[in-house]
C-alpha cells in the first residue's frame, strides 16, 4: 500500500506539468530569452569568435550587482564570467568598448553618475579610470541631462562617442552626446539632443550606423510596466546630428498578449550585414515591480529609405545566429521528472528539461531543502550534469546523486558546502545510471527560491569547467520553523501595568518596554493596550530565517479605536534600502498603511478594517506571494521578491526607528517564519465565541459631557447601549451619571436563573466596589470584598421590569450571565483595586508654557509632559479637547473664555486634580508687509525683509524673487541645498526670541495642471548663514507628500508629511517657543493641525539669531515656483 501511494503521489507531481497545453513562451527549445537568469540593459559585443553580453544584474530589487559578463562562442550556450570591478552598491547599464589605445573600457552607472575602468581583456581585471572611485560623468555635466545609461559608439573614422541620459522627459531636457578624448574619460565636446527632437526620450540611448545613416535609439515609458518601448531618431550628417524623428515610432512595444512585456533598453548586433536588437523584457509570469527582466534578441529590418521597421518580437529568437558546433546531446531533454514539490503550474517540473530559458521549476517552499529526479528512461552514461540555477549570481549548496533503480543512490557530486556562484554549474563524472537526482540544500540569500531553469545530462564529457566566483557569505542553515513570537493577553490579569511580556513562541525570552503597557478589557476581550508612546523590544535577536526573501506570517487580533495614517505594530528590519524593510501595521495610508518594505512592494489595505472593532489581520508571505487577510477574507495579494535586512531585535508597537507608534489593543499576536495563514484563519470562530460575551459599561475612555449612547465593552460584536446621561469627574475618576437603564443585552442576562452584577459608585467620600450574586432567585451582595446586606444594594440600584435605576454615578457597570465563584469574586475585586490604585489623587499638571496668544486668533498652552502614561484634557468651560496625548493645545479664540482647566488621566480612568490657568489679554506684535511696496530681484533694497539669499549663479538657476501687492513669488530651476553656487531663493527677517510666522501658499508649480512636482515652496528657518541647518514647513506635491515638515542639522534629519499631495493644506505656520518649533497646516487659516513628527527640538539653536522667511527650491532641474500671500510674523 505504501508503494502504491508513493507512486500515485509522484504521478501527480509529474502529470501536473505534462498534461497541459503550453503557452507560446513555454515551448521547448525556445531561444528567447537568451540567458538563464534575470538581467537587464544589455550591451552586446562580438570580439573575435566570442560574443559578450554586459548587463545589469536584475532580480535583486535594485540592480545591486555583482558585476559580471556572459560569453558564448555559439550564441546558444552562455557562461557567466565574474568580474572584479565594480564592487559598488549599484551596477547599472554597463557598456564595454575598445578604446583608442586598443584596450578595453567598461562603463557603468550608479544613480546619476557614470564610472569607467580599463583592462587588457574584455572581462577584466579592471582598473578604475579615476582615483578614489570617482565618476567620470557627474550629474548634469551639461544642463538638461540627468546622468545615467552611458553607451559608446565608434564611428567609421575611429572617433568614439558616448551617449547618456535618463528622465529626459522634463522640459529643456534630453540626451547628451559627447566626443570622447583620447583618455576615454574626458570629452572634446558635448551637445544636447533635446526631447523636442528625440520625442518622449526617457533613457537608454544607443547609436549605430548603417549605410551612412546614424540611428540614435532610446527607450521611453516606464521600465517597470508595459509602457516601456523603443523609439529612435536618425541623422545623415553624423553621430551628433542634427536628427529627425521618423513617423513610424515606436518600433518595439509590448505585444498583444502581454507575454513580451515592457521591451527596451537595448543594444544592436551587426552580423553578416544583418542587424539584431538585443533588449530586455519582463519575465513570464511577470514578477512584481518589473525588476525580473530577461534578455532577448530579434531582427531589425529597414525600409528602402533607411527607416527602421517595427520589430516583431518573438519567443523563438534567431536560429540563424546559432553556430553549429560539436556539442553532445542532452539526454535529459523531455524526460520524465519527479520533484519534491512545485509552487504552481507556472513552475512545474517539466520545465526543467525543456531547454527554455523563459521557463523554470520552483519548489513550493523557499526555506527548506528541495529535490528533483530525472528519469532518463534507460541506463545511460552520465559524464556531465549541467545546472542553471534560477539566480546565477547567488551561491547554491547542492548534492547530485545517481541510481539505476531510484532506490539505491550513489553520490555524484557533493557541493553541500559550496559558497560560490556560477552558471552553468558543471559536474563531471563517469557513471552508468538511469536516474539523476539533485538536492538543493541551502542558498546564499535566505529564502532564495529553490529554482532551476534547466538541468542537462550528457553521456559525453563537456570539455568545459565551471567558472566560479569568489567565495560568498552563505546564509545559515536554519532548522527552527514555526511561531517564533506569541504574545497572549489571557496570561495576564486585567488592570495590570506591565513592562515585560513573556514570549510563548519558539524563541522564548520576552519583549520589554520602558513605558507601561496596560492589560484591559475592551469590547469583551482581554488585551494589551499600547497608548501610542509605548513600544516593546525583544530580548532575543531576529533569526536569519526572517532575512532576505524568507517566508513569514504576522497574525494579530487587533482593535484600533482611532486609526492614524501610519500605526506600526511590528518591525524586524534595519536600514533604508528599498525592499529591505519588514514593518507591518494598521494605518490608513493607501500605499503603506499595512506593509512597508521600502518602495514599490509597500501595501495598504484594499478596504481599511473598521476602526474600533476587533479584527483578525494576517499578513503572510510564502516566498513568492504576499497576502493580506482581514477576518478570514483575502484582501490583497501581490507577487514580490524581498531582501529583508534583519535588525538586532523585534519591535512591537512602533517602526524600526521607534516612531509611528501603534495606539490600540492587541489580544493575541504571533510572528512566524513560515506561512501559517491557512492554519491561523481557522482561529476566527474561537475568538468570537458567544459564550465569552457579557454586558459592560466602562467610562475609562469616555469624553466629558452629555452622552446618549455607549459601546457595550463586554462583547466583540458591536452593540450600542442607549443611555441618557453625563460623563463627570467624581472622586478623581471618570463617572457616568445615568437615569434609567434598559438594554436588550442586559435584559438577556438578568432573565437567566443565575447572573452576577459588578459595579462601583462614589458615595461623596470614596469609591466603592459592589458585587451582586443572583442565583435561583436569591441575591447576595458584597461591598468592597465583604458580604453586606442586600438592602444596602437596593439603596444603590433598583431593578424593575428589566429596567435599572442607578442612584449614583458609576465608573463601571457589568453584568455576567453566570454566578461568580468565590475565586471570581476575589479576582474581580482585586482587579478593581489594581485599576483604582493610581497616583493621581494628589497630582496636578504643571505648566511648561503659560497660555499666550501666538497670533491674533490662537492661544497656546503647554504643560510638562513628563508622564507618557497619561492623557490630557484642556477645557475652557465652553469647549474641551477630549482626552488627548499631546501635553499642549492651540485654541481658537472662539473657544476661549477667561481660564483654561487642565486634567490628566491614566488608562483606567483615574483623573488628576485640575490645573486652572488664566488667559492673558495682551496679544503679540504683528509684523506685516505693506501691500503697496513692490520688489524685483536686482533692486538694492528689499521691502519688509532683512535680506534675500540666492546662489552665485542666479541666471543659470533662473532664480526669481518678486513682490507685488502683498504677494511674493519665488521661483528657480535646479537649485540645491548646501551648494553656494546653486542655493534656492530665500527671503527672510532676522529674529531673536520667540515668534510665529504664517502664510498662505496660494499657488505652486503643477497645481493648475494637477501634476505633482519636486518643487518645494514654504517657510524656512535657517541658523544664520549655515546653509545646512534649517527647518522647513513646506508644500511638496511630488511623491504625494503634500505638507512636509523637515528639520536638518548636524546629526539631525527629521521629517513628516500628511500625504495630501495636490490637496495640500494651503495655510502653513511655524511657532517658536524656547527651543521648540511647532509646525502646522490649515485649510482655512483658522483651525490648525500639527504636522506629523513635530514639534522639532533644536537645542543647537539656543540663543541664536535666526533667519525666518519664505523659500522655494527645485532640485531636479525642473522649473518651479511658489506664490505666497498674507505673510504675517508675530513677536
Amino acid at each position: 500500500m505504501k508503494k502504491i501511494l508513493f507512486s500515485a503521489f509522484f504521478s501527480l507531481i509529474m502529470g501536473a506539468g505534462s498534461a497541459q497545453s503550453l503557452k507560446k513562451y513555454e515551448a521547448p527549445h525556445a531561444m528567447n530569452p537568451l540567458l538563464p537568469g534575470y538581467f537587464a540593459d544589455p550591451t552586446i559585443k562580438k570580439i573575435g569568435d566570442t560574443y559578450y553580453i554586459y548587463a545589469t544584474t536584475d532580480g535583486n530589487g535594485w540592480g545591486a550587482g555583482p558585476s559580471q559578463a556572459w560569453t558564448s562562442t555559439d550564441f546558444k550556450n552562455w557562461t557567466i564570467q565574474p568580474m572584479n570591478w565594480p564592487n559598488t552598491h549599484w551596477y547599472w547599464a554597463p557598456d564595454m568598448t575598445k578604446g583608442y589605445d586598443g584596450r578595453y573600457y567598461l562603463y557603468y552607472s550608479q544613480p546619476v553618475e557614470i564610472f569607467g575602468a580599463v583592462s587588457d581583456t574584455p572581462v577584466g581585471p579592471w582598473t578604475s579610470l579615476v582615483d578614489n572611485g570617482k565618476s567620470i560623468i557627474p550629474n548634469y555635466m551639461i544642463p538638461g541631462v540627468i546622468t545615467l545609461d552611458g553607451q559608446t559608439f565608434t564611428d567609421r573614422d575611429g572617433k568614439i562617442y558616448m551617449y547618456w541620459g535618463t528622465w529626459g522627459i522634463y522640459p529643456d531636457h534630453g540626451c547628451a552626446v559627447g566626443l570622447m578624448g583620447q583618455d576615454m574619460k574626458s570629452f572634446e565636446k558635448i551637445e544636447l539632443i533635446p526631447n523636442t527632437v528625440a520625442k518622449d526620450f526617457f533613457e537608454a540611448p544607443f547609436m549605430f550606423e548603417r549605410n551612412g545613416i546614424y540611428y540614435m535609439m532610446y527607450s521611453s515609458g516606464h521600465c517597470e510596466d508595459h509602457t516601456y518601448r523603443v523609439q529612435y531618431v536618425k541623422s545623415t550628417v553624423g553621430p551628433m546630428g542634427p536628427f529627425e524623428y521618423p513617423a513610424d515610432n515606436p518600433i518595439l512595444v509590448t505585444n498583444d498578449d502581454g507575454t513580451i512585456h515592457g521591451p527596451g533598453h537595448h543594444s544592436v548586433l551587426e552580423e553578416g550585414g544583418r542587424y539584431y536588437i538585443v533588449y530586455h523584457r519582463h519575465n513570464n509570469p511577470h514578477s512584481g515591480g518589473g525588476f525580473h527582466r530577461q534578455i532577448a534578441v530579434d531582427e531589425l529590418f529597414f525600409t528602402p529609405e533607411g527607416d527602421i521597421q517595427k520589430v516583431v518580437p518573438t519567443h523563438e529568437g534567431i536560429a540563424d545566429l546559432i553556430k553549429q558546433k560539436s556539442y553532445p546531446e542532452d539526454r535529459a531533454f523531455g524526460k520524465p521528472v519527479v520533484v519534491s514539490s512545485f509552487y504552481n503550474e507556472d513552475f512545474r517540473a517539466s520545465f526543467l528539461v525543456d531547454d527554455n530559458n523563459g521557463t523554470l521549476w520552483r519548489a513550493k517552499d523557499n526555506h527548506q531543502p528541495a529535490w528533483l529526479m530525472i528519469d532518463l528512461e534507460k541506463i545511460t552514461d552520465v559524464q556531465t550534469v549541467a545546472i542553471q540555477f534560477e539566480y546565477p549570481t547567488y551561491a547554491y549548496q547542492y548534492r547530485i546523486e545517481t541510481s539505476t533503480d531510484a532506490k539505491n543512490w550513489t553520490p555524484y557530486d557533493d557541493q553541500s558546502n559550496n559558497n560560490r556562484w556560477a552558471s552553468p554549474v558543471l559536474s563531471h563524472g563517469n557513471v552508468a545510471a538511469r536516474y539523476v537526482r539533485l538536492h538543493i540544500l541551502n542558498t546564499q540569500l535566505a529564502g532564495l527560491p529553490r529554482g532551476v531553469w534547466n538541468i542537462k545530462v550528457y553521456d559525453k564529457p563537456l570539455m568545459e569547467e565551471t567558472v566560479w566566483s569568489a567565495p560568498q557569505n552563505m546564509a545559515p542553515n536554519e532548522k527552527t520553523f514555526g511561531s517564533l513570537i506569541h504574545l497572549d493577553a489571557l496570561d495576564y490579569r486585567e488592570g495590570e501595568r506591565i513592562t515585560t511580556i513573556q514570549n510563548k513562541g519558539l524563541l522564548k525570552g520576552s519583549l520589554d518596554s520602558e513605558k507601561p503597557v496596560y492589560v484591559k478589557n475592551y469590547q469583551g476581550k482581554k488585551a494589551f493596550f499600547l497608548n501610542g508612546s509605548a513600544s516593546l523590544r525583544s530580548t532575543f535577536t531576529v533569526p536569519q530565517s526572517l532575512a532576505g526573501n524568507s517566508p513569514y506570517t504576522v497574525s494579530m487580533w487587533i482593535n484600533n479605536p482611532n486609526i492614524d495614517r501610519f500605526e506600526n505594530v511590528v518591525a524586524w528590519s534595519k536600514g533604508n534600502q528599498d525592499i529591505s524593510k519588514a514593518i507591518f501595521g494598521y494605518g490608513t495610508d493607501a500605499q503603506r498603511g499595512a506593509v512597508i518594505h521600502g518602495a514599490w512592494p509597500d501595501m495598504g489595505f484594499k478596504t481599511l478594517p473598521l476602526a474600533d472593532h476587533w479584527h483578525h489581520i494576517i499578513i503572510s508571505f510564502d516566498g513568492y506571494m504576499e497576502r493580506i487577510y482581514v477576518d478570514g477574507q483575502l484582501q490583497r495579494e501581490e507577487n514580490r521578491m524581498l531582501f529583508v535586512n534583519p535588525a538586532d531585535y523585534f519591535v512591537v508597537g512602533a517602526s524600526d526607528l521607534l516612531d509611528q507608534h501603534f495606539s490600540g489593543y492587541l489580544a493575541d499576536f504571533k510572528v512566524a517564519n513560515v506561512d501559517l495563514s491557512a492554519t491561523l484563519i481557522k482561529e476566527k470562530e474561537t475568538f468570537y465565541h458567544a459564550e465569552n460575551m457579557f454586558f459592560a459599561i466602562q467610562t475609562d475612555d469616555l469624553a466629558i459631557g452629555k452622552i446618549n449612547k455607549v459601546r457595550n465593552q463586554g462583547s466583540s460584536q458591536h452593540h450600542d447601549i442607549v443611555v441618557y446621561g453625563e460623563v463627570l469627574l467624581q472622586g478623581n475618576r471618570t463617572a457616568l451619571k445615568m437615569g434609567e437603564l434598559k438594554d436588550s443585552a442586559l435584559s438577556s442576562i438578568i432573565v437567566q436563573p443565575s447572573y452576577t452584577l459588578a459595579f462601583d459608585w462614589f458615595d461623596g467620600q470614596a469609591w466603592n466596589h459592589g458585587l451582586a450574586i443572583c442565583d435561583q432567585g436569591k441575591t447576595l451582595f458584597y461591598k468592597n470584598g465583604k458580604q453586606d446586606q442586600v438592602k444596602q444594594m437596593n439603596r444603590l440600584l433598583r431593578i424593575k421590569n428589566d429596567q435599572f435605576e442607578l442612584k449614583h454615578a458609576v465608573h463601571f457597570f457589568n453584568a455576567y450571565p453566570e454566578k461568580f465563584s468565590l475565586d471570581q469574586m476575589h479576582e474581580n475585586y482585586q482587579t478593581w483595586k489594581a485599576k483604582s490604585a493610581a497616583d493621581l489623587n494628589n497630582y496636578v499638571p504643571v505648566t511648561a508654557v503659560n497660555p499666550y496668544w501666538i497670533n491674533d486668533n490662537n492661544i497656546f498652552v503647554q504643560i510638562h509632559g513628563d508622564r507618557s502614561d497619561l492623557l490630557y484634557l484642556f477645557s475652557t468651560g465652553q469647549y474641551d479637547t477630549g482626552w488627548i496625548q499631546e501635553p499642549y493645545h492651540l485654541f481658537d479664540r472662539a473657544h476661549v473664555g477667561k481660564t483654561i482647566s487642565i486634567f490628566a488621566k491614566d488608562e483606567f480612568g483615574n483623573v488628576s486634580k485640575a490645573l486652572v490657568v488664566d488667559i492673558p489679554k495682551s496679544k503679540p506684535l504683528l509684523i506685516a508687509p505693506s501691500v503697496t511696496q513692490t520688489f524685483d530681484l536686482g533692486q538694492k533694497e528689499i521691502p519688509y525683509w532683512d535680506g534675500c539669499q540666492v546662489g552665485t549663479y542666479p541666471d543659470s538657476t533662473q532664480v526669481r524673487i518678486s513682490g507685488v501687492d502683498g504677494q511674493w513669488t519665488l521661483g528657480s530651476k535646479h537649485t540645491k541645498w548646501g551648494d553656494a553656487k546653486l542655493l534656492p531663493p530665500f527671503v527672510y527677517r532676522e529674529l531673536e526670541g520667540d515668534f510665529t510666522i504664517q502664510v498662505h501658499v496660494k499657488d505652486v508649480a503643477g497645481l493648475a495642471e494637477k501634476s505633482r512636482t519636486s518643487s518645494e515652496a514654504g517657510i524656512m528657518i535657517q541658523a544664520g548663514e549655515q546653509f545646512n541647518s534649517y527647518i522647513n514647513n513646506t508644500v511638496l506635491t511630488g511623491w504625494n507628500l503634500g505638507n512636509l515638515a523637515r528639520s536638518i542639522g548636524y546629526q539631525t534629519h527629521q521629517e513628516g508629511n500628511n500625504g495630501t499631495g495636490l490637496q495640500f493644506f494651503p495655510y502653513i505656520q511655524i511657532q517658536k517657543i524656547d527651543d521648540y518649533f511647532f509646525l502646522r497646516s490649515s485649510q482655512d487659516g483658522i483651525t490648525w493641525i500639527d504636522l506629523p513628527n513635530t514639534p522639532f527640538l533644536r537645542s543647537d539653536w539656543k540663543g541664536q539669531k535666526l533667519r525666518v522667511g519664505l523659500y522655494q527650491i527645485a532640485t531636479n532641474n525642473q522649473e518651479g515656483y511658489g506664490l505666497f500671500e498674507h505673510v504675517k510674523i508675530w513677536q
